[in-house]
C-alpha cells in the first residue's frame, strides 16, 4: 500500500511538536514561527524533492514588500536562493513587511546557521533521519 503525503503532512510531521504560540515567538515576531533544522541531509536529497522549492516565490515578496497571497508562509532551504546578507536580514524584513500583521505562521526547513540564529531554542526542532551518517562529508567507498 502506497501512502501519499501532502506538503502540509510533511511539515506537521517535522514541525508539529513546536508550539507556534510559545511566548518566545511572541517576544520576537508578530506571527508564529516553526523552524526545522535539518541536521545532515543536504537539500539535494530525494526526500526533499517534493517540497524543495516551497517558498521560493515568496522570497522576492519579502524583500520587495509585495503582498502575500496566503497567511501561512512556508520556506524550504530558502538559503539556496538568498545571498548571505539576505539570509541575515530575512526575518527582520518579514517582521517589518507591510503584511506582517496578516501572517499567521512562518514554517522554515533550513540548514543555514544565519537563519537559525534568528530564533529561540523553543522555536526550533532538530530533524534527523536514519541515513544521516552517510551525509557527514566523508568520501563514499
Amino acid at each position: 500500500m502506497t501512502t501519499v503525503s501532502t506538503g502540509n503532512d510533511i511539515f506537521e510531521q517535522y514541525l508539529g511538536a513546536i508550539s507556534e504560540t510559545d511566548q518566545h515567538t511572541g517576544d520576537l515576531y508578530p506571527f508564529g514561527v516553526r523552524v526545522g533544522v535539518i541536521k545532515m541531509a543536504p537539500p539535494r536529497h530525494e526526500r526533499f524533492e517534493f517540497i524543495r522549492e516551497m517558498g521560493m516565490g515568496d522570497i522576492d515578496r519579502v524583500f520587495n514588500k509585495q503582498s502575500f497571497n496566503k497567511d501561512v508562509l512556508t520556506f524550504v532551504f530558502p538559503e539556496r536562493h538568498m545571498s548571505v546578507h539576505e539570509q541575515h536580514a530575512f526575518m527582520a524584513r518579514l517582521e517589518e513587511h507591510p503584511d506582517a500583521n496578516k501572517i499567521k505562521r512562518v514554517d522554515i526547513l533550513t540548514s543555514s546557521a544565519l537563519l537559525i540564529s534568528n530564533f529561540h531554542a523553543e522555536m526550533l526542532r532538530i530533524i534527523t533521519h536514519p541515513d544521516d551518517e552517510i551525509h557527514d562529508g566523508s568520501f563514499n567507498s
